[in-house]
């Protein structure tokens, strides 16, 4: 499946507030994985939809980031999904697609270190949130070298 950015223009764009509480910490990262996240978070876009506005997320191991409100929450240096379901693709980037109970996660299957998006239900356009972030996790993560 691959996905295109497009934006349903009945939908309410959830306005940015005030700080989101950090993410659980991940899994400790190598000095380049560390690297690769800081780059990441650097290159992420201030909005992901109209309205859907960059907000700050204080704290934490500066591995994450957060847009609108309810927040949709990115954390570079996840577990790798467990999901063996024919992944989503969306602008070049693999992502399992998980139900989550208030919304969905959207972890890369392609890149270490792995990223994860959460997208509360809140959101009619939940999958097009991931769209305008595929681009810099692909820059700032690349494809890993194939080994032997």
């Amino acid at each position: 499946m691959a996905l295109a950015a497009c934006t349903a223009a009945d939908a309410p764009a959830p306005a940015a507030t005030g700080p989101v509480p950090p993410p659980s910490p991940g899994p400790s990262l190598v000095p380049e994985q560390a690297r690769a996240c800081a780059a990441l978070l650097d290159a992420l876009p201030d909005e992901i939809d109209p309205g859907v506005r960059r907000r700050p997320v204080p704290g934490g191991d500066g591995r994450a980031a957060a847009w609108g409100d309810p927040a949709v929450v990115l954390q570079c240096g996840v577990e790798e999904s467990d999901r063996p379901e024919e992944p989503a693709q969306v602008n070049g980037v693999l992502w399992s697609v998980r139900d989550i109970g208030a919304g969905f996660r959207w972890t890369t299957q392609d890149r270490v270190p792995a990223v994860a998006v959460d997208v509360p239900d809140a959101y009619d356009n939940g999958a097009e949130l991931v769209v305008p972030l595929a681009q810099p996790v692909s820059r700032a993560i690349p494809l890993p070298t194939p080994t032997g």
